[in-house]
């Protein structure tokens, strides 16, 4: 598995090069002007309901915010726009820290869910005849993923390694959640990284949880948050408060409003409205969670071979702090 323990930086670095000179010398007023103008971009992930739901419901505008969203599904891309093309960006820690790490100060602005032992996101699941009971069996195993460069994959290598699995030994292949459950079920993959709605469809087929990657970090952990430069955040508190308030009317209206909250997520998404109907959603929460950066930087450090340097205390952003 060494070529992928070099994904995540490699991966930001291609990004960052591309866009470095055009986020450098963006000025945090870029677009918010007066303050009441922001440029957001998320991609289909589910966390993101409480923002499309205040999008459907009016909350940003009762904030006297205008929002300009864009949907962009590989956000891997979305660090280096800040500042150039967006001011505030659906993004995960590991993104953070690599993208500051290159010259990019990423900060979380708000938080957008939050995995815990009650609400887990995140599995990785072993398929019906490969005879893997236990992570620590992952040893020449083929195991799927999702995208590896993301927090799912960090916080698998980290497990593994965690639980004595030889990394190198480990075949990393990518397999999109809809075809998960076959690849599984066929034997072409041993066990995958997965979250809901596949998790569902892979249990379905006999597949069977081996555990919760991210509660290798913590029991309780953000994986995604919504982040922006750090120099913005510092001159657009107000702002910052006011699209935190409008997501939080958005999560009021998620738990008194269940079956339209579903509708919106069926229409951001495009999952079948069955799978939106049997889907446990996340734990939402806007609050900002520094605590969280060490436990991603270690893993990262320990299990991706990251050696870039960043100060925890800096990925985060309170307002008027």
């Amino acid at each position: 598995m060494n070529i992928l323990r070099r994904g995540l930086p490699a991966a930001i670095a291609v990004a960052v090069g591309v866009s470095l000179t055009a986020c450098g010398g963006s000025d945090d007023s870029s677009a918010s002007g007066d303050g009441t103008t922001i440029r957001v971009a998320s991609n289909s992930n589910s966390t993101a309901l409480p923002f499309w739901v205040a999008q459907n419901q009016g909350f940003f505008e009762d904030q006297g915010l205008k929002v300009e969203y864009t949907k962009i599904e590989n956000i891997a891309t979305l660090p280096p726009a800040l500042g150039s093309s967006f001011d505030i960006v659906l993004s995960t820690p590991t993104l953070a820290i690599s993208s500051t790490a290159q010259g990019i100060p990423v900060v979380e602005v708000a938080g957008s869910s939050v995995e815990s032992a009650d609400n887990p996101g995140s599995f990785l699941m072993a398929g019906p005849d490969s005879g893997i009971t236990d992570v620590s069996q992952m040893g020449g195993k083929t195991l799927g993923v999702l995208n590896e460069t993301g927090t799912l994959h960090v916080a698998t290598m980290d497990w593994m390694k965690q639980e004595g699995v030889d990394l190198d030994s480990v075949n990393v292949v990518q397999v999109d959640g809809p075809a998960q459950a076959d690849q599984l079920k066929s034997g072409r993959i041993d066990a995958v990284e997965t979250v809901p709605p596949f998790s569902g469809q892979i249990k379905a087929v006999g597949g069977t949880v081996l555990g919760w990657p991210y509660r290798a970090l913590a029991d309780e952990i953000s994986p995604i948050y919504w982040a922006s430069r750090k120099d913005w955040a510092e001159k657009n508190d107000e702002t910052i408060k006011k699209f935190t308030a409008a997501l939080d009317q958005a999560g009021t209206f998620i738990k008194d409003n269940d079956a339209e909250a579903r509708k919106i997520l069926q229409q951001e998404t495009g999952f079948p409205e069955q799978v939106v109907a049997n889907l446990q959603l996340q734990t939402y929460s806007t609050e900002v969670r520094p605590q969280d950066v060490q436990p991603w930087l270690e893993a990262m450090q320990d299990a991706t071979g990251f050696k870039g340097t960043v100060n925890p205390d800096d990925l985060v952003h309170q307002p008027g702090s």
